[in-house]
């Protein structure tokens, strides 16, 4: 068994992964383009890898679907999306990078690409670039990249994520018919200084709302509200997605699929392994598909997707169980790859409580999840979670807003280097971990504090694998 390689997450057979693209739901199936090195386990000669599956959960991995084009001027394929264009024809676009005058900074175009056999293989328009830096006049947006393309009544509309004047933004654009594109309007820019670049920017309709996800180089960020007819966004809810940022969720995208639910996934990044080389030929997974929704006060709600209960093996529960004053329970269910469903209810002001995660049986590598409704936040904890002392150690921190009396809901997801934690589904954090020893597959919860905490029910499951695993180099 590889000891950090994710069993249930999606990631490519070896080599480098980040972004996910152009998630595309067609004829019955899940479609996953994603950023992709073919060359090694390092970022570098970004291309667009290509899988799809029937279940969201057994990918069939297909040939490269973009390669940069040398002979263009291309050096690499950046982020963008996919639809369907008239004639029910598969398009991609995306942005296209070069070097000198076609770097990332200033340089950056959008491209379109096309497909007539099924997906399989992919041309790059002729008209290349669909849209250059010079649609903004005298406008000087930089680092221009990540179009993100929809179907608004009529006419395309596309989102392209830079930067202007110091401030992150959303720059948005229109066409009839997806090669020819202007300039409509600047959607929003950041409201935070610290927020000077926005990438990836998504933006749909969900629940009567739009939505706005943007990825400015540190934790993922999202705004609900209302799209105006002036092609401007007017926010009126703010909420951070995950504050995981590059210790495991960055630049999410987001499909629609036959039933009309939204689901999106997330790069969960490989730089908390920090030097440790322990898992070599293999870099970058995504998150588990998650169902997104709105709240009643116009938070977003992402849910890990129902399928994944297809993947339940082994199970253990427990129910009505009240521990205090440091009390704990070890599950006898071990692994690494595991899913875990808390109803707790909180029954006083000194409810805290934490689960120990992927921990040996004397705590020397020990995975720590904390809650602590009194202050508000819960945390990952990671200074023990690897023997190694070349892994990212630094501890991550979420909101929530629980009190006394109240029920909240906490799911657990393992996957030996990943873990995805959800408070009540509107607090999340996604993040990296490399236990050493093949005994830290032990799960536990326990009181914290001087209160107590009652635990109406203690749900876990074993995960099964959703492929083989590939050969390791070497």
């Amino acid at each position: 068994m590889n000891l950090y390689r994710p069993i249930y997450h999606f990631l490519p057979p070896s080599n480098w992964m980040n972004d996910p693209n152009g998630l595309l739901y067609y004829q019955g199936e899940y479609h996953m383009f994603y950023q992709y090195n073919p060359n090694g386990d390092e970022w570098g000669t970004i291309h667009w890898g290509h899988a799809k599956s029937k279940d969201l959960l057994h990918w069939e991995h297909l040939p490269v679907a973009l390669a940069p084009s040398p002979e263009l001027g291309e050096e690499h394929c950046f982020s963008g999306c996919a639809v369907i264009a008239p004639d029910d024809v598969p398009t991609l676009f995306y942005t296209s990078i070069g070097s000198g005058d076609r770097g990332y900074e200033d340089g950056a175009e959008q491209w379109m690409a096309t497909s007539t056999d099924g997906m399989m293989s992919w041309n790059k328009h002729q008209g290349n670039p669909v849209l250059s830096k010079e649609v903004h006049g005298e406008l000087n947006i930089r680092d221009w990249r990540d179009p993100y393309v929809w179907k608004h009544g009529e006419q395309w509309l596309m989102v392209v994520g830079g930067k202007h004047n110091g401030k992150g933004c959303a720059m948005i654009y229109g066409s009839d018919d997806l090669k020819a594109w202007k300039l409509l309007n600047k959607l929003m820019e950041a409201e935070r200084a610290e927020e000077y670049l926005w990438e990836c920017p998504i933006f749909f309709p969900l629940d009567g709302k739009y939505v706005l996800i943007y990825s400015p180089k540190d934790a993922v960020r999202y705004y609900t509200g209302t799209f105006n007819d002036d092609f401007t966004f007017t926010p009126e809810r703010h909420g951070i997605l995950d504050p995981s940022g590059w210790e495991g969720f960055y630049a999410p995208n987001v499909m629609e699929d036959g039933e009309g639910r939204k689901l999106l996934w997330a790069w969960m990044p490989e730089f908390a392994r920090g030097e440790f080389d322990g898992a070599k030929g293999w870099a970058g997974a995504l998150t588990v598909p998650r169902t997104l929704s709105l709240t009643e006060t116009g938070a977003l709600r992402m849910e890990p997707v129902q399928e994944l209960k297809q993947l339940r093996g082994e199970y253990e529960s427990t129910s009505d169980l009240t521990l205090s004053g440091g009390q704990t329970l070890t599950f006898k269910t071990r692994g690494r790859g595991i899913e875990l469903l808390a109803e707790i209810v909180l029954t006083d002001a000194n409810s805290s409580f934490g689960f120990k995660l992927l921990h040996t049986e004397d705590d020397e590598e020990c995975t720590l999840l904390l809650f602590e409704p009194a202050r508000q936040r819960f945390i990952v904890d990671r200074s023990r979670s690897s023997l190694s002392p070349l892994t990212h150690r630094m501890e991550l921190q979420g909101e929530i807003n629980w009190q006394t009396g109240d029920k909240a809901i906490v799911h657990i997801l393992l996957d030996h280097s990943l873990l995805e934690v959800f408070a009540d589904y509107e607090s999340c954090l996604s993040t990296r971990m490399y236990p050493l020893s093949e005994d830290s597959n032990r799960i536990s919860v326990f009181a914290a504090g001087s209160g107590s905490v009652t635990f109406r029910s203690l749900q876990v499951w074993t995960l099964d694998s959703i492929g083989p695993e590939p050969h390791q180099p070497g």
